[in-house]
């Protein structure tokens, strides 16, 4: 035992002076090394520290400076009156973009009331839809209530427009003769009179086509639509290509509509668009139509724009104008209006006597995208040329606006926020240096960590595999131990039972022949159990080693396994085990070792002995399946667990039970069964289920290579 513990104790010892003399040593002067670079880097980061925040206030102020001379430039008197006087009186809506095309962003003016007067959208006009008693007492007036009654309430469609024709001739103003030929159009079209329809339609669009109706809708627009509608209704092919042509105008802003009445009129013409799509007609006009449809619309982002001035940005300025009848001053200055996942920054200023004796107010939306791409980086070229300082702009979320992309922000930084324009970036400065010194200081921990980090791998590996060794050694130590003490055991019951018997036989001469066979009988099969246990052991010894054997010749598998079982059956029916057999005749001859499947058999049998300590049955069968011949060996025993299967055929491994402690075994049955069966080109399954006994079937194929002396 003192041996055993010395045995064990020592690598033990070893592996402590290992880690105490050559690990943690190793770690103190990773760690002290890494230390060192932290607080060199610290060192010349301090220098580097000293002027930058001057510089960075220096850097900010520049960009803040080329800020306030691009929106001067933008915000001249200059520009807001050539977008009151644009002289450019074939196109009805402009934008500050195609006006001036130099300016990225959008324009806006106010006047004195804060009504928004550019961009130019629909306004009503109440001069339209209310007629004074002149227009209301005179002939037209009558004649178009006449009228108007006979087609809604009589619904006396001649009637009322004969009254529209008079009405068209007594009209005082085209405007006015415009709305009676608008009536006279709905009536013929009520009445199906589709060809005098469009000649009325047609006249309307071509001569009054930038008049309004009452409800503020231009006839050029209600023209075209109602001609497409009396095409359907006559079954004709219907013009697509001026509802088209109608479309781009309205997205241009050729007729100046209200919001709800661009959107309503855009809805119902691609609805008619989509019509045309789905039924195959022009692909010409398919394709036109998909090409529009993916741009923007200028009229749209015109209104969008200019209902965003009148909701968002006007009462912030009415609030400042109501301060400032405190203050006595009205300060030009800037707003920053949160927009869904975005934001505008508008620009505002004062224009004193813009029109004789009133005050407007003129404003600039920036154009971010073209901040970001085109202005900021521009700005901070030249200042980093001036500088040679590193500049990034980034979002509250750390991205970077100029590049989109995320940004790793040197801790030795300067964060500035912008001071005149309410931005929401942050402007980070830093040295090159700085970033150099990080990226040299990074790799430097990195390339040590690493090796520090392998050495201790290497070194804890070491530790392991010293540690595995040494249980693998105290396993096996165990192993062999309880090995020598159980085939001792083993070896000692046919021994004591041999020297009974033949002591018996000595001295005892009035034995009868019975009982002088029944000694030879024992003392027979005994010594065959010895044989079997060394047999065992030599095997094993060989198979360790290298040097077993197989004596491979061609017989009867079957006459093998009879005359086994019936030099066994004697131990069987000693220790009460009823024994079932199937044995198949006819079986080919195949290429075995005689010697060595009786000695599978056996142990088969002496494991389902050992481990049936209740239910004493044992069924042996031999049998072809397919092209293999099964051996197979069953009991009803105390079975196998699942997590012991594949460890039952491990040299030296028996299953720890009750069972196992009371019965003796050497752990090798199993090992030489396994090992046997594989050099006959076989293999072994187990079936098991605990409490239910055990299926060992060996597998041995019937046409395996001949040998007449195989390793």
């Amino acid at each position: 035992m003192k041996i055993f513990s010395h045995r064990v104790l020592a690598p033990r010892k070893i592996i402590l002076i290992f880690l105490l003399a050559i690990f943690l040593p190793s770690l103190i002067a990773g760690y002290l090394s890494l230390s060192t670079f932290s607080k060199r880097r610290e060192a010349v980061k301090k220098i580097l520290e000293s002027n930058l925040w001057l510089s960075g206030e220096a850097a900010l102020n520049s960009i803040e400076g080329a800020l306030f001379d691009h929106e001067k430039k933008v915000l001249s008197r200059e520009n807001f009156l050539y977008l009151k006087h644009p002289h450019k009186a074939q196109q009805t809506f402009l934008s500050s973009s195609l006006l001036l095309k130099d300016i990225a962003g959008e324009l806006f003016l106010l006047d004195a009331d804060f009504q928004v007067i550019f961009p130019e959208i629909g306004r009503e006009d109440t001069s339209v839809l209310q007629w004074g008693k002149e227009v209301l007492n005179s002939q037209f007036g009558r004649l178009f209530q006449r009228a108007e009654y006979d087609e809604f309430s009589e619904k006396n469609y001649l009637q009322a427009a004969q009254l529209y024709k008079k009405c068209i001739s007594s009209a005082p103003s085209k405007q006015l003769q415009a709305i009676a030929l608008e009536g006279l159009g709905r009536c013929l079209l009520s009445s199906k009179k589709y060809d005098e329809a469009y000649k009325v339609y047609s006249d309307l669009g071509r001569n009054y086509g930038s008049y309004q109706n009452r409800a503020a809708h231009p006839f050029g627009i209600i023209a075209i639509l109602q001609l497409y509608e009396i095409d359907r209704q006559r079954s004709k092919e219907a013009n697509y290509e001026s509802v088209l042509d109608l479309y781009k105008q309205m997205r241009d802003g050729v007729w100046l509509l209200k919001p709800a009445a661009y959107d309503f009129y855009i809805t119902e013409i691609e609805s008619i668009l989509n019509s045309a799509v789905n039924e195959g007609n022009s692909p010409e006009i398919q394709k036109s139509f998909h090409e529009l449809r993916d741009q923007s619309s200028p009229y749209r982002q015109a209104l969008t724009f200019t209902d965003l001035i009148e909701r968002r940005v006007i009462p912030k300025l009415r609030e400042k104008l109501f301060l400032s009848g405190i203050t006595g001053k009205f300060e030009p200055g800037r707003l920053l209006i949160p927009v869904e996942n975005d934001f505008c920054l508008i620009s505002y200023t004062t224009l004193a006597e813009f029109q004789p004796g009133e005050t407007f107010y003129g404003g600039y939306c920036w154009d971010l995208n073209s901040l970001k791409k085109e202005l900021l980086p521009e700005i901070l070229e030249d200042i980093t040329k001036d500088t040679d300082l590193l500049f990034q702009m980034v979002d509250q979320t750390g991205r970077n606006i100029l590049t989109g992309k995320e940004e790793s922000i040197s801790k030795i930084s300067l964060s500035l926020s912008y001071r005149q324009f309410p931005l929401p970036w942050r402007l980070i400065v830093s040295h090159r240096e700085i970033n150099v010194l990080e990226r040299t200081a990074r790799r430097e921990i990195f390339f040590y960590g690493i090796l520090l980090t392998t050495m201790a791998a290497l070194m804890l590996l070491g530790a392991f595999l010293i540690a595995r060794d040494i249980s693998r050694e105290s396993e096996t130590t165990r192993l062999q131990s309880e090995f020598v003490h159980n085939i001792s055991h083993e070896l000692k019951t046919p021994l004591t039972l041999i020297r009974l018997y033949g002591e018996t036989l000595q001295r005892k001469e009035d034995l009868s022949s019975a009982e002088k066979r029944k000694s030879y009988e024992i003392i027979t099969k005994e010594s065959e159990r010895l044989s079997h246990l060394i047999n065992n052991v030599l095997d094993f010894s060989s198979i360790e080693m290298g040097r077993k054997e197989f004596n491979f010749k061609k017989g009867d598998l079957s006459q093998v396994v009879r005359d086994t079982l019936e030099s066994y059956r004697y131990h069987l029916e000693k220790k009460g085990f009823g024994i079932h057999t199937e044995i198949a005749s006819g079986l080919p001859q195949i290429n075995f070792d005689g010697e060595a499947i009786a000695s599978v058999l056996v142990n088969l049998l002496s494991n389902a002995m050992k481990f049936s300590p209740r239910n004493k049955q044992v069924s042996v069968k031999l049998f072809r399946d397919n092209a293999n011949a099964v051996l197979q060996v069953a009991d009803k025993g105390i079975g196998i667990l699942p997590g012991e299967v594949s460890k039952i055929f491990q040299r030296f491994y028996r299953v720890k039970n009750k069972i196992t402690a009371e019965t003796g075994g050497s752990g090798l049955g199993l090992t030489l069964v396994k090992y046997i069966t594989e050099a006959h080109g076989g293999r072994i399954q187990v079936e098991s289920e605990p409490e239910k006994g055990s299926v060992f079937s060996v597998i041995l194929p019937l046409a395996n290579p001949e040998s007449e002396n195989t390793e």
